[in-house]
């Protein structure tokens, strides 16, 4: 297992001259791929430092007014992977094996690595640089995985409709560190093969590394977080598609022997009427019931009107 904090092995430079000519044309090619590869890796890293600064100030303005919420603690998930990337120092790592091919006045002058190599370093040295190479291959593919799934739970949170404006940035950076993760990942393993051909040039008992874990096939992360948002809507909004239901087919006829036509059957099969089905017709309803006359009313309701009695007022006006 890497450990996450490790002393590097003393740094110790041989002459060029006690190595073997037919490998300085190899280790000459080695040198110029990391070379382009720690450029890349100069442009990856600053732009992803960048992403994480942002992160940072979100962090620190929101953190006593959501440190509750499900959301933040993927937010604390992003951050932490995030330091643990940059504490790797993988530009430094890259630039420290380079330079210990030179004199030690390269690292004060830059001109001098321009020309060639005039040193190589013990195989110790390289074979540390590739453990550490080697283990942050994981930790980059670990965190790739984590971001998606980071992006999944922030497109679910956003159908909520609270704090729409902080999640959908969130999301924002979340996608661009995918991004940058996944131009990271083959840098870094361009850098830990050429790293591991200088290993073997300078120590041919080297056994080959096992790169099935690193090299690991992972989704497409576009298309995967596409695919969440997908869903997320798929489930929570009823779009109130109607199924549409075909008729049955008739059952088809079973084919005679020796490709023989009973005329008797098909006789049978063209007489025979499908019955038909009946049409239901709409039944208009009536809210209001109509009056029935005097006649059709129910005998018990016909009662006669009771006569008023006529007291002393009735008779003074009449």
């Amino acid at each position: 297992m890497v450990q996450r904090s490790r002393q590097p092995p003393s740094l110790s430079r041989f002459a060029k001259n006690s190595l073997d000519v037919t490998l300085h044309p190899q280790i000459d090619a080695t040198l110029k791929q990391l070379k382009t590869c720690a450029r890349s890796l100069q442009s990856v890293l600053s732009t992803f430092s960048n992403e994480l600064q942002i992160l940072h100030r979100i962090h620190y303005k929101g953190k006593n007014q959501h440190r509750s919420a499900l959301f933040w603690r993927r937010v604390a998930e992003m951050r932490r992977y995030g330091d643990r990337v940059e504490e790797l120092s993988l530009l430094s790592l890259v630039d420290s094996l380079r330079y210990s091919f030179f004199a030690e006045e390269a690292q004060q002058n830059s001109k001098l690595l321009k020309g060639s190599w005039t040193h190589y370093p013990g195989p110790s040295t390289v074979s540390y640089v590739h453990e550490r190479i080697t283990g942050s291959i994981t930790l980059v593919q670990k965190m790739q995985e984590r971001l998606t799934h980071v992006y999944q739970s922030f497109s679910l949170a956003m159908q909520t409709g609270a704090f729409i404006q902080l999640i959908l940035t969130l999301a924002g950076i979340a996608s661009r560190m995918s991004s940058l993760i996944s131009e990271l990942l083959p840098i870094l393993e361009q850098v830990r093969d050429a790293v591991y051909r200088i290993l073997l040039a300078l120590d041919p008992e080297v056994p080959p590394h096992d790169d099935s874990r690193s090299r690991r096939a992972l989704p497409d992360q576009s298309s995967s977080m596409l695919a969440s948002v997908k869903t997320s809507i798929d489930v929570c909004e009823d779009t109130g598609v109607s199924i549409v239901r075909q008729d049955p087919q008739p059952a088809a006829l079973p084919s005679p022997p020796n490709g023989c036509i009973d005329t008797a059957v098909v006789r049978d099969a063209l007489s025979y009427d499908i019955p038909a089905l009946a049409a239901v017709n709409s039944v208009e309803v009536v809210t209001k019931k109509a009056k029935r006359s005097p006649s059709e009313r129910d005998p018990k309701q016909l009662k006669p009107k009771k006569k008023r009695k006529r007291d002393e007022i009735d008779d003074i006006f009449g």
